[in-house]
């Protein structure tokens, strides 16, 4: 499968693409401007060089030619970026990565999005296209170091079952990460505020925490 990361030249989103990568699927970064994608396609393959991943990079509409699609674009640019390549997202999967936050000093609040999250916004920007939220509470750091392993579950919520399946099938390739279907796209609002909750963990504990929850057997 080709994925294509929309906004790809972030922390969130290239670290992402390196742990897809590295687990066998082709991926396209993408970026407003193709220039700054080839960057930093060529960071990642030159930093796991013994890999061979296979990253390649574009605009962003060269990304959205993708089978599936990842949006790892700051939250108040997520609408705007997927209107813009909205004649290639029909009946398409995308995977909206996005929390609404704002740091006050010391202390990261949440902020609520037109349609209560950005995932929602998204949904309402494209119709045509099917998102599932996702991957909200995964450091980036420890997503890209492709050294080590990442121990997380990932929430994943939408309206559209082939989307729920397709992130489930998507997570399911990473090694120690589990996917738990979280239910409907409204659950986007508490999953995305909850960031705010893990940022502040990090703040006071130094450290980078990620979700793992307990009770549900495995398998489910």
């Amino acid at each position: 499968m080709r994925i294509g990361i929309l906004g790809g030249t972030g922390p969130a989103g290239s670290a992402l693409g390196a742990r897809l990568a590295s687990v066998g699927f082709d991926i396209v970064i993408g970026s407003r401007s193709a220039e700054r994608a080839e960057t930093t396609a060529e960071e990642l393959r030159a930093r796991w060089p013994g890999r061979e991943l296979k990253i390649d990079a574009g605009d962003n509409t060269s990304a959205a030619s993708a089978d599936l699609l990842v949006l790892a674009t700051p939250w108040d640019g997520a609408s705007e970026t997927v209107k813009s390549v909205e004649a290639m997202l029909h009946g398409k999967v995308v995977i909206s990565m996005a929390n609404a936050l704002t740091r006050i000093g010391r202390e990261f609040q949440p902020l609520v999005p037109p349609r209560g999250s950005v995932a929602a916004s998204v949904q309402a920007a494209v119709p045509e296209c099917q998102v599932a939220a996702a991957f909200h509470h995964v450091p980036a750091k420890e997503l890209g170091d492709l050294d080590h392993p990442i121990e997380s579950d990932v929430l994943i919520c939408s309206d559209h079952r082939r989307a729920t399946d397709a992130t489930t099938e998507l997570v399911l390739k990473i090694p120690n990460m589990r996917p738990l279907d979280a239910g409907e796209l409204s659950m986007a609002t508490p999953i995305e505020s909850f960031t705010a909750v893990l940022l502040q963990l990090n703040l006071h504990y130094k450290t980078r925490v990620a979700v793992k929850f307990t009770g549900i057997p495995e398998g489910r």
